[in-house]
This record gives structure tokens, sequence and C-alpha cells, in this order.
């Protein structure tokens, strides 16, 4: 937009602006005095009324012959001489006729029934309850106004009449108003309100233009020159000192002494672009820059090979044409910018067309400009996962080892030797007190038998921690969670269990050693059938979520207790009478094992749910094993 159009705008909003405070101040001013007035009129209408029915009530009882001489028969001469008096009736209708704002005027007993009315026809009827009149005066002038042109409603005045003797009144008097006179005698006033506001509007864009055209002609070529440098056009203009001003001139040549400093900015600006491209040239990471709008401004050589796509087709890209946020890796990237929280080393898995998946350590970095901290950028860098893993996981193997000696290395020195040394000594105190057999004999027994189960203790826990040579081939776990349900049926059938299977249509690889994994998944299950005593349903799932599978095994039992959540994977540590205390512990370590994590949530009274989580691989399924996947789903077990 140039700066003619924007002086011009700026003009007509101020004029617009000033005439529409005023325009609305006169409204203000206009719709109060007239709501004052509205509210004024009934009111007087209203102690009109009143005053005249007092006088007339007054008289005529007093002219009455006997006096009253109860409350009750005082009542009754003035409800007749109210339904009987017809200088009050033509009161009430030319009270009425004389009003641009009240429709009816009643006056009714106290049992609510209408003695006299400005329309005849009312009379002996019932009075129907209307808004407040002294209500909808509290409220704001703008919210009134708004309401008598948008609704068609009637209010009312109520003035009750009555004696001291008792609380509910004699006679109530209602003067009843309408908003739709009301709005009738607005009409006019805020018609000429609005044609003053569009003359002026009008005015204003006509003086505008004249005004913008005399005053800033001069600018067209101020404006010229600016849209010239920010096309990067920094040839100077030759001068014409005859028609140009001596402060037009001053301005124009501080705009191509700007013009020569941009110009040398924008080649520094593009060697050093060219200087961070052969940078990112020599990274093996894939680095991607991103500007404010989420425009990829730079990427690396390595991003081609990572994303199957050559830099000149991706730069300039969204940020989500390049990551779908339908994918884990676009989700991930665009909750750290959503949030403004840098990611480190985020593990993803990057589906590829036509190309095997690959695992990502993803970094995301929000560049932001100072002082204000506005995001200006999104820096991402991307990381190959499996060569980390890889180390990681010698690292892993070999810290393992070595604790695992050095504990082994011990626990046999220091424990089965003097074992051994015991259970000998043992036989030599045995045969030298055999003529004391009987009396010795149970604590010699007693003595033996703990000494086994020492033995078989320590064995144990030699074995949980000797290496393991797994055997690692591609699992299907639907088809291995299935075997483990068939596995463990009949026994919970006679427990009263029910167990369930739940899957997927589709294959769930997992790359692990299929007896281990086996082994513990049927531990957690197991465990689950033995927490229901009284029997239940337990439900086992196999879901692929990104690149893991997923397996849940749900019980109906007492679940866990909170003191105990914490050392339910230790070693030995069993809440059962008979438990060894070895199976999660050996579930747990063969998780590890295959690079997995397992958890679980518990709820006392409602049951548990473990799940255990394994990195899937991703293998085409062939039309028959599909077939015969989808035949798996919903599998339940009685």
């Amino acid at each position: 937009m140039s700066l003619k159009a924007r002086l011009r705008i700026a003009i007509v909003g101020l004029v617009v602006l000033v005439v529409s405070a005023i325009s609305a101040l006169s409204t203000y001013s206009l719709a109060q005095a007239r709501f004052d007035d509205f509210v004024q009129r009934a009111n007087g209408v209203a102690q009109q009324v009143k005053t005249f029915l007092i006088l007339r009530v007054r008289d005529q009882a007093a002219r009455r012959e006997p006096p009253p001489a109860t409350l009750e028969e005082s009542k009754k001469i003035w409800t007749e001489i109210v339904e009987r008096d017809d200088d009050l009736a033509a009161m009430l209708e030319n009270t009425m006729a004389t009003s641009r704002v009240i429709v009816e005027i009643l006056i009714a007993g106290e049992d609510g029934q209408v003695l006299a009315a400005s329309n005849r026809s009312r009379i002996g009827g019932r009075l129907y309850p209307l808004p407040d009149l002294a209500e909808w005066e509290q409220k704001n002038p703008w919210e009134k106004l708004i309401e008598v042109f948008s609704r068609r409603q009637d209010y009312e005045v109520i003035i009750p009449l009555g004696v001291p003797e008792q609380a509910r009144p004699v006679f109530t008097i209602n003067v009843v108003v309408s908003s739709i006179l009301l709005r009738n005698a607005l009409v006019p006033q805020v018609r000429n309100v609005t044609l003053i506001f569009v003359a002026s509007l009008l005015l204003s864009t006509i003086l505008a233009v004249v005004v913008s055209n005399l005053t800033f002609r001069p600018l067209a070529r101020i404006s010229q020159t600016i849209d010239r440098i920010a096309r990067g056009e920094f040839s100077k203009e030759p001068s014409s000192a005859e028609s140009e001003s001596k402060e037009f001139a001053a301005v124009r040549t501080k705009l191509n002494v700007l013009g020569e400093q941009f110009r040398g900015a924008r080649e520094d600006v593009a060697q050093l672009r060219t200087n961070i491209e052969q940078l990112l040239e020599q990274l093996q990471e894939v680095v991607l820059l991103f500007d404010r709008e989420d425009h990829l401004v730079l990427a690396g050589r390595a991003a081609e090979q990572l994303l199957g796509r050559g830099r000149w087709e991706i730069m300039g890209r969204s940020l989500r044409d390049v990551f779908p946020p339908s994918s884990s890796l676009g989700s991930a990237i665009q909750q750290a910018i959503e949030l403004r929280r840098p990611l480190r080393d985020h593990p993803v898995t990057l589906e590829r067309d036509g190309l095997p998946p690959v695992h990502l350590l993803v970094n995301v970095e929000t560049l932001e400009g100072f002082p204000n901290h506005e995001r200006i950028g999104t820096l991402v860098t991307l990381r190959d996962a499996e060569t980390r893993r890889q180390i990681q996981s010698q690292l892993d193997v070999s810290a393992r080892l070595a604790a695992i000696s050095r504990l082994t290395g011990g626990v046999a020195h220091e424990i089965k030797n003097p074992l051994n040394a015991i259970t000998v000594h043992l036989e030599i105190l045995k045969s030298k007190l055999a003529d004391q057999s009987a009396s010795v004999e149970p604590e010699i027994e007693t003595i033996a038998r703990e000494i086994t189960r020492l033995d078989r203790v320590v064995k144990t826990f030699l074995d949980f921690t000797r290496p393991i040579n797994l055997k690692m081939r591609d699992v299907e776990m639907i088809a291995l969670v299935q075997e483990i349900t068939n596995l463990v049926t009949p026994a919970s059938a006679r427990q009263c269990v029910r167990v369930e299977l739940q899957a997927e249509p589709q294959e769930i690889l997992v790359h692990g050693d299929r007896d281990l994994l086996k082994q513990a998944i049927l531990n957690v299950v197991v465990n689950g059938v033995e927490a229901m005593k009284e029997g239940g349903r337990l439900e086992t799932q196999v879901r692929r979520i990104g690149g893991e599978c997923l397996v849940m095994v749900s019980d109906e039992g007492p679940g866990i207790p909170v003191e105990i959540r914490d050392r339910i994977f230790d070693l030995y540590f069993s809440t059962k009478g008979t438990g060894s205390g070895i199976g999660l512990a050996v579930t747990f370590r063969v998780v590890q094992l295959h690079n997995g994590t397992i958890d679980f949530a518990s709820e006392p009274g409602k049951g548990t749910t473990f799940r255990l989580r394994f990195p899937a691989i991703r293998k085409e399924i062939p039309p028959a094993a599909a077939s015969t996947a989808e035949e798996r789903v919903n599998i339940s077990q009685s």
C-alpha cells in the first residue's frame, strides 16, 4: 500500500472516529433524555391517577349514610365507588389518549380483578404481570436503546394503595407503557443523527482525497525511490534540481545513501549465507532452518539423503509440507514450537515413501529476538539414532557385564565357599553325634534344610545375573500373545477368570528373543490371573503406536498398594505367601534387554494395568497374512 493511500486512510479514519464519537455521544444523550422523559411521564401519570382515585373514593365514601362500621364494609364501599364512578373511568380514558407512551391504565382490587380501566373491555378481567419499568430504568442506556429497537415489549408502573391494618393493598394502579411508542418517538431523531454521520463520512472522504493529492504530491517520488530500494535497484536517479525543493533534494540524497548501505548489507548477508551453506555441506547431521512464518530457508545436503527429496524441492516450503503434523516427527516439532520449549534428542521414527523407515533423534530450538522474545525462526536438527543406540547399547552391556562379573565373583567367594565348608562340617558333626541322633536330629535337619535353601537362593541369583545369549529374530507379537492366552486359559477357567485378547488386524513385528519375550509377558499374565481370587476378566491388548509395539495386560484384582509399588520389580520381593519374587524381576530384565520399557497403573479395588513397550519393525504384509491377522482381532477366551 502506498504512502498516499495510507495517509488518506488515516485522514478518513480520524474523521470517522471523531464523527462516530460525536454521533455516539449525541445518540447517548438523546436516548438518555428520551428514556428519562419516558419514565417520568409514566410515573407522573401513575401518581396523577393515584391522587384522583384517592380524592374520588374519599369524597364519595364520606357521603355514605350510615358510615361503615368495619374495615371490610369500608373496602366494599370503596370497591363499589371505583367500579361505578364514571368520572374516574373518563379520567383514565382521557389520560391515556393524551399520552404518547401509555398503552392502558388499570385499577385492580385486592383479588387482582380489574375494577376500572382506560379500555373498558378489560374491566372484570385479571392483571397480567409485565416487566417492571423501574428495573428497566436501571439498565445501561445502550442496553435500553438496543432493547427498544430489537424487541416489542410492554412495561408497567405499579402503585399499591392500602390501609395500615393489612399488608395486602386494597387497590393496585397499573400504568402500562409500550417500547413501540417510545421507538416511534426516537426513530426521527436517530435518523437525523445517522444522516449527519453519513454526510460527514462522505465529506471527509472527499476532503481526504483532495488534500492528499495537493499536499502529498511531492512525496510520490520519495515513495518511488523507497520502492526502488526495496526491489534492490540501487542505481542513482538523475537529479532535477529545477523542480525540487531543497528539503526534498536532501531527503532523496539521504535515501540514495541509505540504498548504498542497504546494498552492502545485502551483499554481506549473501556472503554469510554462502558460508553457512558450505558449513552445512560438511555436517553429517541434518540441519533445517525455518523462518518466523515456518518456511524453510536453509538446509544441508544431508537432508536430501534423509528425506529422499532434493533441496530445490523443499526450499521455501512450509514446515507442515516438509514434516506433516500427522507424522510422529511433524507432531513432535509442531508441539515444541507451540509450547516454545526446546526438544532434546527426542526419539522418533520417520516414515518415507518408497524408502525404509529410519529412527532419528530430533532436536528443536526456537530462535527468539531480543528484547521482546518474539519467535524469529526455528532450528531443527536430525540425527540417526541407530548409531547412537548401538554405542549406548554396547556401553550398557559392558557396564552390565562388568557389574555382573564383580558381583558374581564376590558372591561365589563370600557365600559359596562358606556354604560348602558349613555343609562338610555339618556332615562331620552329624557322624560324631550319631549316638545322640534322636535328641539332636531335628536341629541338624533344620540347619541342613536352611543351608540347602540358602544354596538354592544363591544359585538362583547367579542364574539371574549370568549373561544371556539372545537368539534374536523377528517375532510376531499378536501370535505370541495369542499363544500365551491359550496357555493360561485352562488354569484361569478353573479360577473363574476370563482371558480376552484385543489386537489390530495387521501383524506387529518385534526383533527379539521369542522365548524370553514369551516368558516376560507370561509372568505378567499369570500374576494378573492369580490376583483375581474371586474371578473376573483379564484383558490383553496388542497395538502399534508410532514406532512401538504396546502390550497391555489389565486385571480386575485388588490393585497394588501404594506403599509397595516402588518395589514390585525388585528381586525376591513378593506379596504372595508362596511366591519367589523372581517373575517381575525377570520380566523387567527381559524388557531392558530388548530396549523396551515397562510401567503400570493401579487403582485400589479396581485392578492393575501393565504396559510393555518394544521397538517395532515395519514389514510389508502379504494379502494372505493380512486376512489371517484380521481373524485374530477381538479374540475372547473363556
